[in-house]
């Protein structure tokens, strides 16, 4: 996977309102040195503070896929879009605020894009 993009699309979230509840098996980055990725599999005792402080949380599809579920927004459309012109990753949702639509180069992207968007355009508290 291209990690550059997604991480830029992570550092949204994080500034859109995304609260990460870091779990044993979350994909984190350092934050002072985003070429490392890795899976937190030791705490090495950081509290849930220091941890966010430390690593930048990279959401898998399925964490995103929750926080449309809670945000309750339904998923129309999560897939390929081929036409002459383009090739791309499309995610459009219905939310309580209307309609995201959003394309990107991979689909992780493309969800990651979307969340972003429910999260500015709802300006939620919901974590």
């Amino acid at each position: 996977m291209s990690y550059p993009g997604f991480i830029n699309i992570a550092e949204e979230l994080e500034i859109a309102g995304l609260v990460w509840r870091p779990e044993i098996g979350d994909e984190v980055s350092p934050r002072k040195n985003y070429d490392k990725v890795s899976i937190l599999v030791d705490p090495q005792g950081m509290t849930p503070d220091e941890l966010r402080e430390t690593y930048l949380w990279l959401p898998t599809v399925e964490q995103m896929v929750t926080q449309f579920e809670i945000r309750q927004a339904i998923i129309f459309h999560l897939g390929l879009e081929l036409s002459e012109a383009s090739m791309c990753y499309k995610t459009v949702i219905q939310s309580p605020a209307g309609p995201i639509e959003t394309r990107a180069q991979d689909i992780r992207e493309a969800v990651g894009l979307a969340l972003r968007d429910l999260l500015l355009s709802n300006e939620s508290s919901v974590h």
